[in-house]
């Protein structure tokens, strides 16, 4: 392997104190700018969750005889579902190129919990993450379609999701967008966040509205039961708790019916974005994850952290960031010895050795790289920056849940004083809603 010259000088190694100070100053930050831009922002997601779902059924059927699904679909199937779910076949959008790339792009991508977020208890919530493969689900025209992260389909199938087979079909507008992990031992979707209910977008509600809605809705349906005819795979919310110190034990070691892999922290007033947001983390440790250290293929953790970046004009390689962070330059004589084997865009792993990360301010700025060789292309995307963070402090000095319940335990505490010295008899404000599985 060839190193792979920094992008800043050897000092400042590895966070200490005040670098991991530094480093919780600027992701504050960062959650902050998050929410101020999504409070400003004016968005309008009717016509973009209408033309994702009826894409959906008009694109189904190629992308069907291309991929082979694991789940055996009777020829003609998606044809039939879709004339019988509607009888309204107008005003159906035109389908757009590149068409996994787009579903690709229509998940919220949470970052990797690196600091511990001020007001715990009283912003966040927390929720057991059942191990398995992230997807989206959209049932639309009379069918349910699930999308792996790459916008690959997963399985297509008849559900009792509204308008998810011809047992629930309705208009062409009565879709549902739902945010999904499908957890293979006992196969069935577990639901952790919501886009879209019955047609009405729900993208710029909070996370606290999402959810509410979302166990409600559901509750309303027999989309959680058992799998049967015209239901092949059950949809079951995941539960969410307010992020204190009960809340917190109970997402990382209460009694769940999957195999769970971390927790995932949704900030009360986030709104779901299309792409990497702050205002969602992961977070996982030992106990509550099989997959604390990233492994290799075999199943073993290599003597030294693993990652995925990608290589750009410029000769550097960057994050997936948005905007990309930098976290070396190849040499010249190597990139003119690989020769077209490099071109932008190209995926790269590397390896980071004893110098580890490089922070300026809070901010990771460089990484002691060495190249491993050319990544897997079909993976689609380099790692994010919170990730590599996130793996690095797991080998040296990771997040440990002692530490997040104290967090939670001061941030309590403190909302409970703050609400006591702001009570009012005469208030008409109303309660803040209980996390739902409290």
């Amino acid at each position: 392997m060839s190193a792979v010259n920094s992008s800043t000088s050897r000092k400042d190694k590895r966070p200490d104190v005040r670098a991991s100070a530094r480093l919780s100053d600027y992701q504050q930050k960062r959650r902050e700018q998050a929410l101020e831009k999504q409070r400003s922002a004016r968005r309008d997601f009717t016509n973009h969750a209408r033309q994702l779902a009826l894409q959906q059924a008009d694109q189904q059927d190629d992308e069907m005889q291309e991929e082979k699904p694991p789940v055996e679909v009777r020829p003609g199937m998606l044809a039939e579902a879709s004339s019988e779910g509607s009888q309204a076949t107008a005003g159906r959008v035109q389908p757009v190129e590149g068409t996994k790339q787009y579903y690709a792009q229509q998940l919220m991508q949470p970052e990797w919990l690196t600091d511990i977020p001020c007001r715990l208890a009283s912003d966040w919530y927390v929720m057991p993450r059942a191990e398995g493969r992230r997807c989206l689900v959209i049932s639309s025209q009379g069918y349910t379609v699930s999308r792996l992260r790459n916008g690959s389909i997963l399985h297509a199938f008849p559900s009792l999701l509204p308008n998810g087979s011809r047992r629930t079909g309705a208009s062409a507008d009565a879709f549902c967008i739902l945010d999904c992990v499908y957890h293979e031992p006992n196969q069935t979707y577990y639901v952790m966040d919501l886009m879209c209910w019955k047609g009405y977008p729900l993208y710029d509600c909070a996370a606290e509205f999402r959810l509410f809605w979302l166990h409600s809705k559901l509750a309303e349906t027999e989309a959680a039961g058992p799998a049967r005819e015209q239901h092949r795979y059950p949809f079951v919310p995941v539960p969410a708790f307010h992020c204190n110190p009960a809340g917190l034990t109970s997402a990382h070691s209460g009694p769940v019916d999957f195999q769970r892999d971390g927790c995932y922290l949704l900030h009360k007033e986030g709104q779901y974005e299309l792409g990497p947001s702050p205002l969602a983390l992961l977070w996982k440790d030992a106990a509550c994850s099989s997959f604390l250290v990233d492994t290799d293929a075999s199943g073993v953790v290599p003597q030294y952290q693993q990652l995925v970046l990608e290589y750009r004009m410029d000769r550097t390689v960057a994050t997936s960031d948005d905007p990309p962070v930098v976290l070396g330059r190849m040499p010249d004589a190597f990139v003119q010895s690989l020769g077209d084997k490099l071109r932008p865009g190209r995926l790269l792993r590397f390896s980071i050795r004893e110098e580890g990360l490089q922070y300026v301010s809070g901010q990771v700025v460089g990484a002691d790289l060495h190249f491993g060789g050319f990544g897997n292309q079909r993976r689609g995307r380099a790692d994010a920056c919170s990730k590599v963070v996130f793996q690095h402090q797991a080998r040296h000095q990771p997040i440990q849940l002692q530490q997040l319940l104290h967090a939670a335990a001061v941030s309590e505490a403190e909302s409970a004083d703050i609400e006591a010295g702001a009570a009012d008899p005469d208030s008409t404000a109303t309660p803040a809603m209980m996390a739902i599985g409290e």
